[in-house]
């Protein structure tokens, strides 16, 4: 599931993607994570021009909210991390919010 919501705090017009990662899909959180970027960056997923390498490590980000070894699910967990100007939060709860860069970070000249 993934749609543009209103950020938690007011921040000006600023919309911050939401998707919500299934720990029962057969998806990673690392490729919902990647699918989500690519959705609220208008790109397709095969066309990315960022690595989630870049920011964060996949293998970690997947296994820290990953169910515990005896089944139970981790809780009021929350990481952030920035990647390709966009700032991403991650919930144990699996909820993902993207907050896109600020106008002048999105198209500055070069």
């Amino acid at each position: 599931m993934s749609e543009y919501a209103s950020p938690r705090s007011p921040t000006g017009t600023t919309q911050v993607y939401r998707a919500v990662h299934d720990p029962d899909d057969s998806a990673t959180l690392s490729t919902t994570v990647i699918h989500a970027l690519a959705d609220c960056m208008g790109l397709d997923v095969t066309d990315c021009r960022f690595s989630l390498y870049d920011s964060i490590d996949p293998d970690a980000l997947d296994s820290l909210f990953r169910p515990r070894h005896d089944g139970t699910p981790r809780t009021g967990g929350t990481l952030s991390f920035p990647i390709d100007g966009y700032l991403v939060t991650v919930e144990s709860t699996g909820e993902i919010l993207i907050e896109p860069p600020a106008e002048t970070e999105r198209y500055s000249p070069h």
